[in-house]
Parts: structure tokens; C-alpha cells; sequence
């Protein structure tokens, strides 16, 4: 008898103690990017167990630099996403970037600094006139970025005349290759340039005014608009950033890759837009970061060294990145539309 008359009572209690433990389980999910960090270093078990051979400093300093140079070239990418935007321009900036790199400081030994800011000014420039247009126009910048990234890829393709023999020189090759050293430790200098490049990027999200302001334009830039914030020049800003990136990413990948060809920028339109989404940055996303690029870019590269290893083709590896995609989108999409739009 007694038990009958505090079943109805304990029930409720139960489920709301199983659903409040469940809501503080998303929460922690969507605030920290705890699970990117799980499923690291489940990869990365998965690939030592694999492949014992594998766990020697020289494949582990491989796996980061070529995590590092995904990383970069999505970190653009990022911020465009967290706008509400895509940059499908990312290929012919990294391809002018590696341009650079090989032909004008390798070939013509025009001094590496100058190339890399001709780079970031050319590519930087590019990417402003297209967020000015997207936004004064009201256009989508899906369009605008594709057509554009065309335009760039043929006229750089029309600067090289066909030649693709030609190297960075050995101060662009030193601070990505495998052999390189930073500071006197083993490893190259891509690497720390890369983490640094994320504390930046940190620090400007979290803790300055105009983080804050890019934010807001990313998660409605109407309702930004009329609280004063210059969305125009946002989305300025962020479109110029992210080109002027991805050409410095092209210069990198360049150097490590010690020369170019026609299509160097086009494996990083996918991975790193696969980087920005599994990391769990969702267009408009309140809670997007660098960071969570940071860890995607990490699973991504452990994922692919796990499918060459077993043998799988360049279409089987981007059937299963595209299941990855659409089952982070299905996590972080839904939660987004939910808690932050409205």
C-alpha cells in the first residue's frame, strides 16, 4: 500500500532528476568541446593499436603539420561560417599563395616577407570587396565566392605560363618541414605558428568588444544592425581575414610540399569546411571557435591516416567524412536553432 502511494510521486522525481542530468549532459557537449577531444583520442587509439609502427616522434611530428596546415587554411573558413557565411574562394587563395611562394620569392628570390604580405594584401583585398558586395547587395556569398575563386585560380594559372617547377625558397621550406626545429625543439615552426594563430583568434571571440560585435552579426545581422553595429564592415573584415588566410595557408602548404601544381587548393575546400563543421561550427553558431577547428582538423587527419592505412579510396574516405558531417550538423544544427535563434 505504501509503495503504491509513492510510486506516483517518485516517478516525476525520476524523470526530472534523468532529464536534468541528461539537459547538463548536452550542455557540457555544446559549451566545452569535450567530445571532438573524446573522439581524438579515440582515433588516435585506434590508429596506435592499428598500426603500432606509427607511434615514433617523426610520424606523430608529421600527423601535426599536416593537421597544422588544415587548421590554417580553415581558419578563415571559421570565421566566415560563424558568420552565417561559406567561402568556396579558399582554393584559388591558397593556390595564389602557393604562387608566391614558388615563383615570385622561390624563382624570381623576391625576400619571403614581401611575398607573404603581397599575398595577404592581394588575397586580403579580394576578400573585402567580396563581403562588401554579399552584404551591400544583399547576395549570397555561395555565388559570389565561387565565381571569384574561379576568377583567381585562372589568372594565377596565367601568371605561372605553365611553370610549376619551381620551389619556395629554404626560409619558407624551413618553418614546415618535418626536420625543422623551434626554438631548439624538435618540431617545425608551422606548428607553434598555428597554436598562436588560435590563441588570437580566442582572445578575440571571448574577450574584445569586437568579438562580441562579429558574433551578434553572425546570429542575426539585421537585429545587429539596429543595435549600431556596422554589419557592413563586419562582414568586410571577416571576408578580407579569411582570404588573406587562406592565400598565407597556400604560401605554408608550398613550403611543405617543397613546390606546387594547378590543384594544390582544391583538397582544402572540403577538408577544411569538414574541419570547421565536425569541430562543431555551425553556420551562425553562438559557440563556434577556432579551438573546435583546431580539433577537427586533428580528427580529420587521424581519420584519413587511419583510411589509407586500411586501404581505402580518395571516394570511400569522402563518403565517410560526409557521414561525419551530416551526423555533427544533425548534433550541433538542431541544438542551434533551438537555444540560440530565437
Amino acid at each position: 500500500m505504501t509503495s503504491d502511494t509513492l510510486s506516483p510521486v517518485q516517478t516525476p522525481n525520476a524523470a526530472a532528476t534523468r532529464h536534468m542530468t541528461w539537459s547538463r549532459f548536452k550542455a557540457w557537449v555544446f559549451e566545452v568541446p569535450a567530445l571532438q577531444v573524446l573522439v581524438v583520442l579515440t582515433l588516435a587509439g585506434w590508429l596506435v593499436a592499428t598500426m603500432p609502427a606509427i607511434a615514433n616522434p617523426r610520424s606523430i611530428t608529421s600527423i601535426l603539420v599536416i593537421a597544422s596546415l588544415l587548421a590554417l587554411a580553415a581558419m578563415g573558413q571559421t570565421l566566415v561560417v560563424i558568420l552565417g557565411g561559406l567561402d568556396l574562394a579558399a582554393p584559388g587563395y591558397i593556390l595564389f599563395g602557393a604562387f608566391m611562394a614558388a615563383n615570385v620569392a622561390g624563382k624570381l628570390a623576391v625576400p619571403a616577407v614581401v611575398a607573404v604580405l603581397i599575398t595577404a594584401l592581394v588575397c586580403g583585398g579580394i576578400g573585402a570587396m567580396i563581403g562588401w558586395i554579399c552584404h551591400r547587395f544583399s547576395v549570397q556569398p555561395l555565388v559570389v565566392t565561387l565565381g571569384t575563386g574561379a576568377a583567381i585560380t585562372g589568372a594565377t594559372l596565367f601568371l605561372a605560363d605553365g611553370d610549376y617547377s619551381s620551389t619556395p625558397p629554404a626560409a619558407l621550406r624551413s618553418l614546415a618541414t618535418l626536420r625543422g626545429t623551434t626554438f631548439g625543439l624538435p618540431f617545425p615552426p608551422i606548428i607553434l605558428i598555428v597554436v598562436l594563430c588560435g590563441v588570437v583568434v580566442w582572445l578575440f571571440l571571448n574577450h574584445t568588444v569586437a568579438g562580441r560585435r562579429f558574433r551578434a552579426a553572425g546570429i542575426n545581422f539585421r537585429a545587429a544592425g539596429l543595435t549600431r553595429i556596422r554589419t557592413s564592415a563586419v562582414w568586410t573584415v571577416i571576408f578580407a581575414a579569411s582570404g588573406g588566410l587562406a592565400g598565407i595557408a597556400g604560401v605554408f602548404i608550398a613550403s611543405f610540399g617543397s613546390g606546387w601544381s594547378q590543384t594544390i587548393g582544391e583538397p582544402y575546400l572540403f577538408s577544411g569546411l569538414a574541419a570547421v563543421l565536425v569541430g562543431g561550427t555551425i553556420f551562425g553558431s553562438v559557440r563556434g571557435s577556432y579551438t573546435r577547428t583546431l580539433l577537427g582538423a586533428l580528427i580529420l587527419t587521424i581519420l584519413s591516416t587511419i583510411i589509407v592505412s586500411n586501404g581505402l579510396t580518395e571516394a570511400q574516405s569522402r563518403i565517410v567524412f560526409g557521414i561525419i558531417i551530416l551526423a555533427v550538423v544533425s548534433l550541433y544544427g538542431r541544438e542551434r536553432h533551438v537555444r540560440d535563434r530565437f
